[in-house]
């Protein structure tokens, strides 16, 4: 929830800003319109969210904005340390945690949801899986069509950046790719997850590059001889090639294992700020903490175990459509640290149970002298497979995913927000599981079976937790005077059969009487309601504590239509 930062907070805010600042640029200081940062612009002369439909009007045409992204590693200390202090001093914050205790609703909700609590499409998100599911076929591809940067390559620049070793390329049709590296004695750890999580990220509904496993010998490889003979420090020699190739991952046959992500087409613009709007972009009219497709990462990531999450790994695109106006996508990039990778070999014990500075950790290990036991000690980890690295389901706990610096879309996050991200996790069945781990074509069959087995178990304690909290009763539809829906958790297997309590109330009509009832399936008659225009419902399983979930249906001639759904 937004709230003041507190005394503490905006002191240290200040000195970042005055000693850190942010990556130089032609807007760096502010928006053209001045409005503060991270706040919808008033004047934007945009076309609004149809709350109604399934798109949002957010590929208005617009000017180029100009290039910009946060500062590395002022955003590291701002969301890694100073925003975890402010908040241990935010006293407005535990004011309203206080009232929380007694009933009082004080969230704030995602922005940019349509009348059936869904996020409509737009160039952050396209409902697919959840939707419509994705073809077992299309998951065993990847997120479009397999194609491969065709051999011999020519190095054009060293990779900056990041931990991964690699070089940028221009494959033999002209094509740019980076390729990054697998770690050292870790052939296919990252590609292979990078691969399998891009796969079921994309089914989710976000943007991803095009990246493929690759596999190479040194004979396939060239520096371009402008690089040769660059000014030294922009050369890139033979022996710098050879210094690369030795941090890399081979296969048994010597051929290097890798992954080459294709250059998105389009003008970079840099990585989105999660705590302002991009300046220039009129488009972007959403404070990315309330964006529910931001905040619905939470579950999707705590899935495939993704904790590097900072701004760096998102990538906004200005995509030119006509007379140099176009608008901007935004992507999900670098995904190889997913499941038990790391970009220099598998991850951490400690990596995704605790944030990288972890201030409630570091208490309770202080104030227990050392005693108190982290999940991540009792968790077996180590797979002995070298292509899928630390990776668990046994001692995973859906709510406990800690990410490496705290996302602030994730600490905005309510339960109905979650919820939808869990939706999206479970819509995936073990068919298009395994479908999509088959997409990295892994070497040790080990792994394909380890991913798969951990994934369905994850997936479903994802749905447990997650659906124990916000009734999974979802997709309303009035057939033939009876109101379907399903429950999502029977659906998946999570849930046996059980019944609903509906709480009716009537408007309109002759009497606004309310009326309970329970329904021993997932239908409900309105046969009875001809005498009613308008009818609120209220459902919940029968003996469980989640929230409810609330329907509006309005009489349209004789037929009943739902105008509106909101779960919690």
């Amino acid at each position: 929830m937004h709230t003041t930062r507190g005394l503490v907070g905006t002191v240290l805010g200040l000195l970042t800003t005055v000693f850190v600042g942010a990556t130089p640029g032609p807007a760096y200081a502010s928006h053209a319109d001045n409005t503060p940062a991270g706040e919808p612009r008033a004047t934007t002369p945009k076309a609004a969210i149809d709350d109604s439909t399934w798109v949002d009007h957010d590929r208005l045409p617009i000017t180029q904005p100009p290039d910009w992204q946060p500062s590395y590693w002022g955003r590291r200390l701002h969301q890694g340390v100073i925003d975890p202090i402010s908040h241990i001093f935010d006293i407005p914050d535990k004011l309203l945690w206080g009232a929380r205790i007694f009933g009082a609703n004080t969230e704030r909700e995602a922005v940019n949801v349509n009348a059936f609590d869904e996020v409509p499409n737009s160039t952050w998100f396209t409902n697919r899986n959840h939707a419509l599911a994705v073809p077992l076929n299309e998951m065993r591809q990847g997120p479009d069509s397999i194609f491969l940067p065709t051999k011999p390559w020519t190095i054009k620049h060293a990779k900056s950046g990041g931990w991964t070793a690699g070089f940028q390329i221009k494959d033999a049709d002209g094509r740019k790719w980076i390729v990054k590296l697998d770690p050292r004695g870790y052939p296919q750890l990252s590609s292979g997850a990078d691969m399998v999580s891009r796969t079921l990220v994309h089914a989710a509904g976000y943007n991803v590059p095009h990246n493929e496993p690759v596999r190479f010998r040194r004979g396939d490889v060239k520096i371009d001889s402008a690089l040769l003979h660059a000014p030294s420090r922009e050369a890139f020699t033979e022996a710098d090639l050879d210094s690369v190739l030795a941090q890399g991952a081979m296969f048994a046959d010597s051929s290097y294992s890798a992954f080459a992500s294709l250059f998105i087409p389009g003008h970079t613009l840099g990585s989105p700020s999660m705590n302002r709007l991009r300046p220039g972009d009129t488009n972007d009219w959403y404070s990315h903490t309330n964006r529910r497709e931001l905040r619905g990462l939470y579950p999707l990531f705590s899935w495939i175990n993704n904790w590097d999450t900072e701004d760096h790994q998102f990538l906004d695109m200005f995509i030119e459509t006509r007379d140099s106006l176009g608008h901007v996508d935004h992507y999900i990039l670098d995904l190889g640290s997913s499941f038990g990778a790391s970009a220099i070999g598998p991850k951490a014990l400690w990596e995704s149970y605790e944030n990288g500075i972890d201030f409630g950790w570091s208490g309770r290990r202080l104030v227990s002298l050392g005693f108190a036991q982290e999940p991540w000690r009792r968790a077996r980890q180590d797979t002995g497979i070298p292509s899928v690295g630390n990776y668990e389901s046994a001692v995973y706990r859906p709510q406990h995913f800690r990410e490496m610096i705290p996302h602030p879309a994730f600490r905005e996050a309510t339960d109905r927000d979650c919820y939808w991200g869990a939706k999206i996790v479970a819509s995936f069945s073990d068919e298009q599981i395994a479908a999509a781990v088959e997409a990295a074509n892994y070497e040790d069959p080990r792994a394909r079976d380890c991913l798969v087995s951990n994934l369905i178990v994850r997936r479903d304690k994802i749905a447990r937790y997650w659906f124990g909290r916000i009734a999974p009763l979802d997709f309303f539809s009035v057939e033939g005077g009876v109101l379907h829906f399903r429950d999502l958790a029977v659906d998946i297997g999570v849930a046996r059969a059980r019944a609903y309590d509906v709480v009716i109330k009537p408007s309109g009509g002759r009497s606004d009487r309310e009326q309970h009832i329970r329904v021993d399936r997932a239908a409900l008659s309105l046969l009875d309601r001809a005498e009613d225009t308008h009818l609120s419902l209220v459902l919940s399983i029968a003996g469980d504590g989640a929230a409810a979930t609330r329907v509006e249906l309005t009489r349209n001639g004789s037929t009943w239509v739902v105008t509106e759904v909101r779960h919690g």
